[in-house]
């Protein structure tokens, strides 16, 4: 009998599977071009990357990292680690030394947690000079913002800290978070200025048997991965019914998708076949593991393309 481990360790050759979009490149492509204008202009141009939760953002930012990664440079007969570019989460609540604390505990500073908050400033400044540094991204933004019962705005004293750095450093940071937010930073000009471009990346979309939209080739995108480490399905992704089952299920969110396909592999694997069908499917969607995304109550694996029709229409009207 084939092991739990090693079950889940077959299922975890899914998360080496990056698939890509017409959105996601955009991204993927403007955020690196907006380091390349900062170097070249003399200037800091920063981003934005904009999405709910499971859409995707952090693969992003971790792609865009493992294309620009660290190496040592020997400059003086002394060694260097240049890290190009690092992604850290902003701390909650977020403070000036907080957001120092970490963002110089990922440049592997040894002393990152002592020292004043100007000492750290000053110690951040230099290691980014030091280390190369090209851009960075400081994904759930949010906490840059102080929620009150009645209003919402952006912490004074970490926002100017943060624009102080920017222009100091002349590095591109890009701001990753819910797109709501993206608003509130525009009330103050003077950091949103440094942020000029904005990317956005959305659910999947379902579309029609005659026009589908773009859950169709990421579906078959991630069969083609899959069928490199000998996982089929059946019926495969061509099949319309299919797709709307998953849309339903998953509401278009890549993480879901992705949390849906690898649950219905591990209980196929668990009963010895490569094959994942349709039962695979209806058994991995009552785990709830989608019931924070989609309120579906019948499960959509097991109705029929009519009653599914009926579904998605009576939420979207």
């Amino acid at each position: 009998m084939i092991s739990n481990q090693s079950i889940y360790e077959h299922v975890s050759q899914l998360n080496e599977i990056v698939i890509t979009s017409d959105e996601f490149m955009q991204a993927f492509n403007g955020i690196q071009q907006c380091a390349e204008r900062s170097i070249a202009y003399k200037e800091p141009i920063g981003s934005m990357l904009l999405a709910k939760g499971g859409l995707g953002k952090t693969t992003l930012c971790n792609t865009i990292v493992s294309q620009m990664p660290r190496s040592i440079k020997v400059e003086k007969d002394r060694k260097k680690t240049i890290i190009p570019a690092f992604y850290v989460e902003v701390p909650s609540p977020a403070t000036v030394k907080s957001l120092a604390i970490t963002m110089l505990h990922k440049l592997g500073d040894p002393s990152h947690h002592t020292g004043t908050t100007s000492y750290l400033t000053d110690r951040l400044g230099y290691l980014l000079q030091q280390c190369e540094t090209k851009l960075v991204f400081l994904d759930e933004f949010h906490h840059l913002f102080e929620r009150k019962a009645t209003s919402t705005r952006l912490n004074i004293t970490v926002g100017n800290w943060l624009k102080t750095l920017v222009n100091e450093t002349g590095i591109s940071f890009c701001l990753v978070g819910l797109p709501e937010f993206a608003e509130l930073i525009q009330v103050d000009s003077q950091i949103a200025r440094r942020f000029p471009f904005h990317y956005q990346l959305n659910p999947l979309t379902l579309g029609t048997q005659t026009s589908p939209g773009t859950l169709y080739p990421f579906l078959k995108e991630v069969s083609h991965r899959a069928s490199e480490i000998q996982i089929s399905f059946s019926p495969d992704f061509d099949n319309f019914q299919l797709r709307v089952q998953i849309y339903t299920a998953t509401k278009g969110y890549h993480a879901y998708v992705m949390s849906m396909i690898r649950e219905s592999m591990a209980i196929a694997l668990a009963e010895n076949r490569n094959t994942i069908t349709i039962n695979d499917f209806s058994q991995a969607w009552n785990l709830g593991i989608t019931s924070f995304i989609s309120k579906q109550i019948t499960n959509p694996f097991e109705m029929s393309l009519s009653n599914l029709a009926s579904t998605l229409k009576k939420e979207y009207s």
